[in-house]
């Protein structure tokens, strides 16, 4: 009796054992399928066990695109049961909610996910959109900006800087969050192709408030070039100087400091001649400063390096050195400053009094167009070197 006793005892231990086994298998397999189904909705899952918050989000989204938003509200909210300290389970339902107009309802669910933390997307879209409503830009821009930093790409952006920078308010308060360089800052200056004037400058305003040392020259190509596409050249240059130059010349790069022969010139950049006859280095002395080395094998005075300057009509005086030139040879680089490319418009520099290497020239400009030509002209066979090249407005007084 004894004996069969302990049979009988083997047999129920092993039969709890079993279906202890086909438990914790069931609940793999519910795991799993819940876990699944959080990347694939489409995928079978089963909503009424403890743990199935990732089938019931699931059946939520489906049931809201395929019946409409009131017949996602039960699914949501079964979510939020299995997992109440998500915020995108509770945005999910304040999603269901607002989408079928119940506005007070949706509410309180996004007071909730909202104070659940700030990484669910649409939760930011909620009060983003109550902020505009109500005009507190202050909240808008921190919700924008809390969007923006999870989904840099989110297919919404545009619209939402749109609507932030339509007030002067609205742009003061994204100007504050810019400041803090955030990663989603290039979106405000790339894919302007398209925008129109208005558009563009409220764009520009917001770059003026928030101030250089957030964007690149490289990342501010594309609106620069839309703004010279509108004709807004002044307004382009601006844009340029306030990311890409740090000195009070009104030349960009006047030491040669980021000039690079190997790089695509852009919009206010230096552009050296693309003629094999006209041959441009640069060299670096035992301090670290650079400048250009430029001699021209042709049989005429090419034009060896050049840039674009919007000016106001009045007086300038243009400077620049010839670091290890004789002054013989120096006297054969020819600055011109005009509306168009022509050596005839080039004129000979004047030796600084008491320097070696210092030259000067002084010009008078009229309204006859807005963007101009500096070129320097330089004549064959001289080995020249540049530097310090400098333009600056002087009083009438002090013109030639």
């Amino acid at each position: 009796m004894a004996e069969q006793g302990s049979g009988l005892f083997d047999r129920v231990r092993r039969g709890v054992a079993i279906v202890g086994l086909l438990g914790l298998a069931i609940a793999a397999i519910l795991s799993g399928s819940d876990r699944q189904s959080r990347d694939f909705p489409n995928s079978p899952s089963v909503v009424g066990w403890p743990y199935d918050t990732g089938a019931a989000r699931a059946k939520a989204i489906l049931a809201f695109v395929r019946s409409g938003p009131a017949s996602a509200i039960g699914y949501a909210k079964r979510s939020v049961l299995s997992d109440p300290i998500s915020a995108q389970a509770v945005s999910i339902v304040g999603r269901a909610e607002l989408y079928s107009q119940h506005l007070q309802q949706a509410r309180l669910a996004f007071e909730v996910s909202g104070q659940l933390g700030w990484r669910d997307a649409f939760t930011q879209i909620y009060w983003l959109d109550q902020a505009l409503q109500s005009k507190d830009y202050r909240v808008a821009a921190e919700r924008l900006d809390a969007l923006l930093r999870q989904s840099p790409d989110d297919e919404d952006r545009y619209r939402f800087i749109a609507a932030m920078a339509a007030t002067p308010e609205g742009r003061g308060a994204l100007a504050k969050r810019l400041r803090l360089s955030p990663a989603w800052a290039q979106t405000l200056v790339t894919a302007v192709r398209d925008l129109p004037a208005d558009d563009v400058m409220q764009r520009v305003e917001i770059m003026r408030l928030t101030g250089n040392g957030v964007w690149t020259c490289a990342s501010t190509e594309q609106i620069v070039q839309r703004l010279i596409d509108l004709g807004m050249l002044d307004r382009a240059q601006d844009v340029w100087r306030l990311n890409c130059e740090q000195s009070n010349s009104l030349v960009y790069d006047g030491g040669f400091d980021k000039f690079d022969i190997l790089q695509r010139s852009t919009a206010f950049d230096w552009l050296p001649s693309p003629r094999g006859d006209a041959d441009i280095s640069v060299v670096q002395d035992s301090a670290g400063g650079r400048s250009l080395a430029m001699e021209v094998s042709a049989t005429v005075s090419l034009p060896v390096i050049r840039q674009i300057i919007v000016l106001k009509p009045g007086n300038y005086r243009l400077t620049w050195r010839t670091p290890g030139t004789n002054v013989l040879q120096a006297r054969a680089l020819h600055p011109s400053l005009s509306c168009k490319s022509e050596l005839a418009l080039a004129e000979d520099g004047i030796q600084v009094p008491g320097t070696s290497d210092k030259w000067s020239l002084d010009f008078t400009l009229g309204n006859d167009c807005q963007a101009r030509q500096l070129i320097f002209w330089l004549a064959p066979k001289a080995a020249v070197r540049l530097d310090d090249v400098s333009l600056a407005a002087v009083p009438r007084s002090g013109t030639r």
